[in-house]
């Protein structure tokens, strides 16, 4: 028997029986489906439309949030869900959630703690936009609800918080993690306790609505939550000082429904301004018509180089070198719109207060008529209509006294 012949025919036949399983084991099993999600903002239009998310969307495990005044969702949904979603009957857009960086504006200059003397007013803006006369007066905002939305407001003795609500995702508390809220609580609500500090609406109901987080971060999703809860809780304004560089549709929806729910909504211009000015760098949500967007002066009445400009500028106000409150329970000196902002909302809570009966629209439009006309004759980019002073608004009382 020749052995070496048969060896080769066996070592032959092995690898004929081998190359074929070797192949088959190299071909998977190819899985086309991907399971990655992304955050969405879904509208619809009818039942038909809201049925149609339930059965894309498995609501036990999807983290679904429905906004109490529109037909609109958030959900988690895979490609290939928002392309389903997308051909169905009813679903009027699909926009995904976006998040920004340094939502709440950042302050120009730098952050410097100050001392605050007892009877002491230690912030220049109160004086220049005429504060005392509306305290002098008897208005403080009493029976007026603010919400802020922000990175939360802390507690501070200067501050009285009536409640609030968190809409970030990693904590149910609406406490200050940042600093920001905090600061902009004190321009417009700081108690006349003797303490030095006063806001211009001391008696005001403030709300605490925490939509950014320890890094002043936001999304669009938490902003049209914030501007949701405010409808829902019958607030009168809604203070933004934040700023996104891009518009939202979603949340655009969501300003329309506060607006026709007799909000006032004022928000900072945001602090992208530029030497020339010469272009338009007002940010969202102030950008929006719905939206009061206000630039910011400094103490010689001239517009702050960080300020924004643009054809939506409204209102003017103090923003560099403010004194409020800070996070730690202390005082702080900070510069930006919005810190200008606050102004605006305080002098529009007296305005409530002064004439209860008047609608959004109409404080808007005394707001516009009663400032103080900078810059170029009528409404202009740096300026808008001009700066916010109590005694000029008191000089034309006849706007809202009929309403």
């Amino acid at each position: 028997m020749n052995f070496k012949n048969s060896k080769l025919k066996l070592t032959a036949l092995i690898a004929t029986i081998a190359i074929p399983l070797t192949l088959s084991l190299y071909v998977p099993t190819m899985n086309t489906t991907d399971t990655t999600t992304q955050r969405y903002i879904v509208s619809y239009s009818n039942d038909q439309g809201k049925e149609q998310i339930a059965q894309v969307a498995d609501q036990s495990t999807n983290d679904l949030h429905a906004f109490n005044h529109l037909n609109m969702v958030a959900v988690n949904l895979t490609n290939d869900q928002k392309n389903d979603l997308a051909t169905q009957s009813g679903i009027t857009s699909i926009e995904q959630n976006t998040t920004y960086t340094s939502a709440a504006q950042a302050f120009g200059g730098n952050i410097k703690t100050v001392n605050v003397k007892g009877n002491e007013q230690a912030s220049w803006g109160y004086g220049t936009i005429d504060a005392q006369m509306a305290s002098d007066s008897g208005y403080t905002g009493k029976g007026v609800k603010i919400a802020i939305l922000d990175t939360g407001i802390s507690a501070h003795s200067e501050l009285n918080i009536a409640g609030g609500v968190s809409e970030v995702g990693y904590t149910q508390s609406y406490a200050d993690d940042n600093g920001h809220g905090t600061f902009v609580a004190g321009v417009i609500g700081a108690q006349s306790n003797g303490k030095g500090l006063v806001g211009e609406a001391p008696d005001a109901q403030i709300y605490a609505v925490k939509i950014l987080d320890s890094k002043g971060n936001g999304s669009t999703e938490d902003l049209a939550k914030g501007v949701d809860w405010a409808i829902q809780n019958h607030m009168d304004i809604v203070n933004m000082s934040i700023a996104f560089p891009e518009g939202s549709p979603a949340v655009e929806q969501v300003l329309a429904s506060a607006d026709q729910n007799g909000i006032l909504l004022i928000a900072a211009a945001g602090n992208k301004g530029t030497a020339s000015a010469a272009t338009d760098t007002v940010q969202y949500p102030a950008k929006s018509s719905h939206v009061i967007a206000v630039a910011a002066i400094d103490d010689n009445l001239q517009r702050a180089d960080f300020s924004s400009s643009g054809s939506d500028i409204e209102l003017t106000a103090p923003g560099v070198d403010i004194v409020s409150t800070s996070s730690n329970g202390k005082y702080e000196l900070r510069s930006g719109t919005s810190v200008a902002a606050p102004f605006v909302t305080g002098m529009a809570a007296i305005l409530k207060q002064a004439y209860p009966g008047s609608t959004n629209a109409q404080i808007r439009q005394a707001l516009n008529q009663g400032s103080i006309d900078l810059g170029a004759a009528g409404q202009d980019n740096l300026y808008g209509n001009g700066m916010i002073s109590f005694q000029h608004l008191l000089g034309k009382a006849s706007i809202l006294a009929s309403k």
